[in-house]
């Protein structure tokens, strides 16, 4: 049984149980996170089952979780434009590179990591790309720096998420700062599903559940002094306008699926 990986605190509430995991929050700093984490050796090349072609990356795929993909990787570079956020960036969980394939349009001094060599394989032969697979540590005895490095859906996977945010805040530039994107354990999504919202809890996976004020209290943990909550509602045109717009709603009380959070090294 461990103990809360941010504050080291033994007590805990059973949240919930599902299949032969356990989620639990801490009575002391109230982070959810996953107390029977399973063994990460193999874990995460069964994560990426790539079976669609550079072209179906589009916002007219046969496959409708890539057109949804595209979509939102369209909205996270148009907003990169409009703020002038630009410079080296690393894209820390890069997964098969559908994000630094659009963030390409913006900036040419880009690079991603990743655990899967099936995803990072995918990225380098099909779009590409400079990718690696490296953890922080790796990239930190190679002295490399950054000015942006992006997390999506990335902190979430770590078992000790100070630890390893840590290790990214010393990555970076100073004056650089973190994008970045978890599921919202507080979300009206996840509230509705009674808590079996497999994007936002998916123990075999995820190994910290966060909110706003839990996300924030790792990220002061963590080194960041100041960061600030972005509001990014992603629209996809397909889900219909009352649904869009109830998002929009949901994302300025916090309470839409994802979380997006900047977070400034100063």
């Amino acid at each position: 049984m461990r103990s809360c990986p941010n504050c080291s605190n033994k007590s805990f509430e059973k949240i919930l149980t599902e299949d032969h995991f356990e989620i639990v929050k801490c009575s002391g700093c109230g982070l959810i996170y996953l107390l029977n984490p399973p063994d990460e050796s193999e874990l995460y090349e069964k994560y990426y089952d790539i079976l669609f072609k550079p072209e179906d990356y589009s916002a007219n795929s046969k496959f409708e979780f890539l057109s949804e993909i595209y979509l939102i990787n369209r909205q996270r570079l148009e907003f990169f434009k409009k703020n002038g956020l630009s410079g080296k960036i690393l894209d820390y969980g890069c997964g098969s590179g559908l994000f630094l394939k659009t963030i390409s349009e913006l900036c040419n001094d880009i690079e991603g990591v990743d655990l899967s060599q099936n995803a990072l394989d995918f990225a380098k032969n099909e779009f590409g790309l400079k990718v690696f697979n490296k953890s922080a540590d790796e990239l930190l005895k190679e002295n490399k720096k950054y000015d942006i490095i992006s997390l999506f859906h990335v902190v979430e996977h770590f078992i000790n998420p100070v630890s390893e945010l840590k290790k990214i805040y010393q990555l970076l530039n100073e004056g650089g700062f973190c994008f970045i994107e978890v599921p919202n354990f507080n979300s009206i999504k996840f509230r509705l599903s009674g808590c079996k919202w497999k994007g936002g809890n998916h123990p075999l996976y995820h190994r910290s559940f966060f909110t706003a004020k839990s996300l924030q209290d790792t990220l002061q943990r963590s080194g960041f002094k100041k960061f600030k909550r972005v509001r990014l509602s992603y629209k996809i045109p397909s889900k219909g306008t009352p649904h869009n717009l109830l998002k929009t709603i949901f994302n300025f009380f916090a309470l839409d699926s994802f979380l997006n959070y900047i977070a400034y090294k100063n």
